[in-house]
C-alpha cells in the first residue's frame, strides 16, 4: 500500500490540509505560502495519476507533469471504459486544472525563486479558502472516478 498511487496521493493531500490549516492560523505569514502552494499542486498532480493508474490498472513508463495532459488522458481513459464525463463539474475541474497549468506549467513556480531565465518570479497572493475548496473539487473528481471504476470492476 504504501508504494501506491493511491497511498501517495492521500499522504500529499493530508500534507496539504496539515499546511492549510497552520496557515490558517496566522495568515501574515506568507512563509508558508510557496510550499503550501507545492503540496497543492502535487497533491492534485498525484490524484489525477492516481485515478489514470486505477483506471487502467497498470502504467507502464512516466507520466509527465502537465496537469492538461494528465487530465485528459484520464477522461480518455474513462472514455474508453465507457463512462461519460460531459458534465458541469467535470468541465469545471478541467478549468481550475488549466488555470493551475498555465500558471505553472514546469511544475517550479513554487520550489525556486527564479525562473528558468534568471528572472524572479512575482509576488503572489493566495486565498486559502478558494485554494482549500479547488483541492477539494479537484481530488474529490479524482477519488470518485477511483470509486467508480471499484464499483464497475466488483471490487467496492
Amino acid at each position: 500500500m504504501t508504494g501506491s498511487w493511491e497511498f501517495l496521493a492521500y499522504s500529499f493531500e493530508r500534507g496539504f490540509e496539515e499546511m492549510w490549516d497552520r496557515a490558517q492560523l496566522d495568515r501574515s505569514r506568507s512563509v508558508l505560502d510557496r510550499p503550501l502552494l507545492m503540496l497543492w499542486r502535487q497533491s492534485v498532480e498525484l490524484h489525477i495519476k492516481s485515478a489514470i493508474a486505477y483506471t487502467v490498472g497498470d502504467v507502464k513508463g512516466g507520466f509527465g507533469h502537465d496537469l492538461n495532459k494528465l487530465f485528459i488522458q484520464l477522461l480518455r481513459e474513462r472514455a474508453i471504459l465507457g463512462y461519460c464525463d460531459d458534465n458541469d463539474l467535470t468541465r469545471c475541474v478541467q478549468i481550475m486544472i488549466a488555470e493551475v497549468q498555465s500558471f505553472d506549467p514546469f511544475a517550479d513556480r513554487f520550489r525556486y525563486p527564479n525562473k528558468r531565465n534568471g528572472q524572479p518570479f512575482e509576488d503572489i497572493e493566495i486565498d486559502l479558502d478558494h485554494l482549500f475548496q479547488a483541492h477539494w473539487m479537484i481530488t474529490t473528481w479524482c477519488q470518485g472516478a477511483e470509486i467508480e471504476v471499484e464499483q464497475s470492476r466488483g471490487i467496492f
